[in-house]
């Protein structure tokens, strides 16, 4: 499913303090109000289509894919991965696209939010957020905390959700029951069948290496220090039925940033936000940027 709106794509070269060469694109005007979008594990920045094309004309919008997807390349070592790794690419998307002096709402899904959380601390990153959006997310405990599998021992639940996470496996042939599968640790019963082919076809197209260094990376992940470091005004959202990032992260999250502004809870929906409630996704990203960017959006 491409992003038509806002204009084709723009490629902007940016280089990570590592050297690793992020894929960055941009659509909109180019001296429009800026927003960055992070997307989560084992997508790409497609998976912020549906929310891109909801969004006012009037904003300038940069997306990336973090590295080890879409066309980011992915790293050769272990030491290409972690959080201070998500942190310093993110950063370098700031430097290089919203202009010194100059600010951004900045919004993460999942990974992309612990992307966020993770650079909490950056003095790039307090310099340029003016406001932040966190959508099915979490900063600790993620294995532990996790629903996908329903059985009732919590250890069994834990184990079998940081296993999955950490694998380096191919997911086998993209099909129906794949599908299925997928839709059940990752969208509600509700879902779009188009969002839930789309999510499985990133899913499936990303390299199975990465896939599982970034997913032990997040069975180990402890943010709330960084958190704590976030003072930009910040919304926080989650489906009630998000079997990944439960209700609880969102609480979480919001008892640790400064400014939380709002905890958006939405009924019946899942782990992939963008995919399954764009809506409101576009609505609180436009709202933020014109109470902290001056954008002027259309009627």
């Amino acid at each position: 499913m491409a992003i038509r709106h806002l204009g084709a794509a723009r490629k902007i070269p940016v280089a990570s303090a590592d050297g690793t060469e992020l894929h960055v694109e941009v659509r909109g005007p180019e001296s429009g109000p800026t927003v960055v979008l992070s997307h989560c594990w084992a997508t790409s920045l497609a998976s912020w289509g549906p929310v891109v094309r909801l969004l006012d004309g009037n904003l300038r919008v940069v997306l990336y894919d973090q590295r080890g997807h879409g066309r980011t390349p992915v790293p050769l070592t272990p030491a290409g991965y972690g959080p201070e790794k998500l942190a310093d690419d993110l950063c370098a998307v700031l430097e290089a696209t919203v202009p010194a002096g100059e600010r951004a709402v900045v919004a993460g899904h999942s990974m992309g939010g612990m992307t966020i959380m993770a650079a909490g601390d950056r003095e790039v990153f307090r310099d340029r957020a003016a406001a932040v959006v966190l959508t099915n997310t979490g900063c600790t405990q993620l294995a532990g905390r996790s629903t996908a599998f329903p059985v009732p021992a919590a250890a069994v639940r834990s184990a079998a959700s940081a296993l999955t996470l950490r694998a380096p496996l191919p997911l086998g042939p993209r099909n129906r029951l794949t599908a299925q599968a997928l839709k059940f640790i990752a969208m509600s019963p509700g879902a779009d069948p188009r969002m839930v082919r789309l999510c499985a076809r990133m899913v499936h197209a990303c390299d199975p290496v990465a896939r599982g260094r970034w997913g032990d990376m997040i069975t180990r992940l402890d943010l709330d220090a960084t958190v704590r470091a976030i003072s930009a005004p910040t919304v926080v959202l989650v489906g009630t039925a998000d079997r990944m990032t439960p209700p609880w992260h969102a609480r979480h999250v919001a008892s640790l940033v400064r400014d939380c502004t709002e905890v958006v809870e939405v009924p019946g929906a899942g782990h992939m936000g963008p995919l399954e409630f764009p809506d409101v996704l576009a609505d609180r990203i436009g709202k933020l940027a014109a109470d902290h960017l001056g954008a002027v959006l259309s009627e």
